[in-house]
């Protein structure tokens, strides 16, 4: 049975997001990006545990496809899955419009989930943070309300799932995760893309700009809220440039294989002046 075209494109898109965040180091053997099945928006897939890790997968047959009310799976048969898996169920069960859901352990973000710094945009590309601190998500707050748990900082059920999703808003799409990594969300992938990847470098600039204050965050210039709100509307416009590249670049590196073709070249957007 031949696969639709849509979701084809999508899978084709979904394995290089895959190799995109792993190639820009926001993911390892850990971490994952889920997108909405685009013939069942009640459903979700991502990769399954073998192969797992994001660099290693290259076919339809990678992925698994679950509900999204419960992130069991839609085949009782499915090979096993990620143990976070409900980060996505629950960000996608939050946010109808959304399409595609990123989690990191990025070790230049982890620093700043540990409450000594607040995380706001620095520069024009991330004007989609929006200007006030990034929300943390600080799971050992959620555990009193289950009957028995480990401690292992692992959103592994449904309740963990959703407290981390109450996190989240369209004004501030991405959550810190406290000792643990970031959460965000996009309608496309390469939306949700942009916005992991542009995470990550604003936490680059923000570590070098307390350095040169002399360590104190205080002192650093932020984006005002309008301009934030200005730079958001102009980061969705533009995302679609980045996303070319990042694809060109994970494309012609022999360690990313990619056995479903190369997605479509999609709409080219921009600033129309």
């Amino acid at each position: 049975m031949s696969t639709p075209p849509n979701l084809h494109q999508q899978l084709r898109l979904l394995i290089r997001a895959n190799h995109i965040l792993h190639q820009h180091n926001l993911v390892d053997a850990f971490g994952h990006i889920s997108i909405r099945h685009p013939l069942h928006p009640d459903q979700y897939l991502i990769a399954a545990y073998d192969p797992g890790a994001p660099a290693l997968v290259k076919q339809a047959s990678d992925f698994i496809t679950y509900w999204i009310h419960d992130s069991t799976p839609v085949d009782p048969s499915a090979p096993q899955g990620y143990s976070e898996r409900y980060i996505h169920s629950e960000v996608l069960k939050r946010f109808p419009d959304a399409n595609c859901v990123v989690h990191s352990h990025s070790e230049v973000v982890i620093p700043f989930t540990l409450g000594s710094v607040d995380v706001k945009p620095v520069f024009h590309m991330a004007g989609f943070l929006g200007a006030k601190p990034l929300p943390v998500f600080d799971i050992a707050l959620v555990y009193a309300e289950l009957r028995s748990f480990e401690p292992d900082m692992l959103v592994k059920n449904q309740l963990l799932g959703a407290a981390l999703a109450e996190k989240l808003s369209h004004k501030q799409p991405v959550a810190l995760q406290h000792k643990h990594g970031f959460t965000t969300f996009g309608a496309s992938i390469e939306e949700a893309v942009y916005r992991a990847m542009y995470t990550q470098t604003n936490c680059v600039l923000l570590k070098e700009a307390i350095a040169l204050a002399g360590g104190d965050a205080k002192a650093v210039a932020y984006l005002l809220e309008e301009e934030a709100e200005a730079c958001a509307v102009m980061n969705r416009k533009t995302q679609d440039k980045s996303f070319r590249l990042w694809l060109r670049e994970v494309q012609v590196n022999p360690l990313y294989e990619n056995e479903e073709g190369e997605p479509e070249k999609g709409e080219v957007a921009g600033m129309k002046m």
